[in-house]
């Protein structure tokens, strides 16, 4: 599937103003086989978070191109991107012209630690009705760096977890290898009851589940999600847009 078919796809269905909150709230993933929109999220408000996990081999891509899509569902000032990654991939999202994309240079637990003061004050000033009406936190290779992982318990994102604990303005999305974890017998406990989680398998394919009352996982629903062009390939054609968001994109 190509980025812009997805994208147009969305833009049909947020025609009506009831679908379009429903996909901004909802984040739409890719498509089921009956080429049905699947969303990420199905519950108004979260029991702990709005956490959309991804893992397997080619998550950062599968999240960057949700990013890409997520960015035509608001306007630049109606949300806040903020990227946790050691993934250099990231950076170009900040090319995005139609979202406010923010990536700060992550190498070490330190500079975690600093940009977690940064994202302190975002919630902060969403406490007090400032700043923008959404933020949407990416989390991605967190794991991998130095004292972040020592146990395999995942500390370093729960730490971030507990910060936006219960918003209903913040999506999380997560990308982390489970399977090196102690989470990987019982992913469920670490996504969230009433979360996703998106297993990618290959290009362009994946497999989504979601965590039931009890933290077990619904059985997988298949689905295809964007895997071509290339994002930064993606990112210019958006940009080449006048006005982009979801009313326009599949009239221009």
């Amino acid at each position: 599937m190509r980025t812009e078919e997805l994208i147009a796809a969305v833009s049909e269905l947020s025609k009506e103003n009831e679908k379009f909150e429903e996909l901004r709230t909802g984040l739409p993933l890719g498509k089921d086989v009956s080429d049905a929109i699947v969303l990420s999220q199905k519950r108004e408000k979260p029991l702990t978070i709005r956490n959309t996990c991804v893992t397997g081999k080619g998550r950062t891509a599968f999240i960057r191109r949700l990013a890409v899509t997520l960015s035509c569902l608001y306007e630049k000032s109606e949300a806040c991107f903020f990227v946790l990654s050691p993934r250099h991939e990231y950076g170009e999202l900040l090319r995005l012209r139609s979202a406010d994309v923010t990536v700060p240079y992550i190498r070490d637990k330190a500079d975690i630690e600093s940009a977690v003061t940064t994202l302190k004050e975002l919630i902060n000033m969403r406490k007090e009705g400032k700043g923008y009406p959404r933020l949407i936190l990416i989390l991605d290779g967190l794991d991998e760096l130095p004292e972040c992982n020592e146990n395999g318990d995942f500390a370093v994102y729960r730490d971030i977890y507990d910060i936006v604990m219960r918003r209903t303005d913040v999506d999380v999305i997560t990308g982390a290898e489970l399977m090196k974890s102690i989470f990987s017998g019982y992913p469920g406990a670490f996504v969230g009851v009433g979360n996703c989680l998106v297993s990618t398998r290959e290009e362009g394919k994946a497999d989504v589940t979601y965590v039931n009352d009890d933290s077990s996982l619904t059985l997988p629903l298949p689905m295809t999600y964007p895997s071509e062009p290339s994002v930064m390939e993606s990112i210019i054609f958006l940009n080449s847009v006048p006005g982009v968001s979801p009313e326009q994109t599949d009239g221009e």
